[in-house]
């Protein structure tokens, strides 16, 4: 299986993000040279929903209320790869819907601030 064959899932999995209304922002290391990071978001009028990639096989997705947003604890967070966290992100049940995670937890000690991994 080929490198592209690998990255596939991922790929799809962003660009299924992005047809969802998800913005981007590229995270550059010190030198602006390389990426370190990118950090995908969207807002709805009472979440926050985000997901940062710093690999293929390294990212981090999380709801968080608006007020909560960005320094507090989420309502649902999922770690994996792209296509796992993404997936389970698109695929949560909508805020307000009975199903839907309505109590913060705290935020697990495996997130890591991008540049920091």
């Amino acid at each position: 299986m080929s490198s592209l064959d690998d990255e596939a899932p991922h790929i799809a999995a962003i660009e299924l993000s992005m047809a969802a209304g998800f913005q981007f922002l590229h995270l550059p290391d010190d030198t602006g040279q390389a990426l370190v990071a990118i950090h995908a978001e969207r807002r709805h009028p009472h979440v926050v929903e985000t997901y940062t990639i710093q690999s293929m096989t390294e990212a981090v997705a999380a709801r968080f209320r608006t007020e909560d947003y960005p320094h507090g604890d989420p309502l649902w967070q999922e770690h994996g790869t792209v296509e796992e966290v993404v997936t389970a992100l698109l695929t949560l049940p909508p805020h307000g819907d009975p199903d839907a995670p309505t109590m913060t937890r705290r935020a697990s000690s495996s997130l890591w601030p991008p540049g920091n991994a």
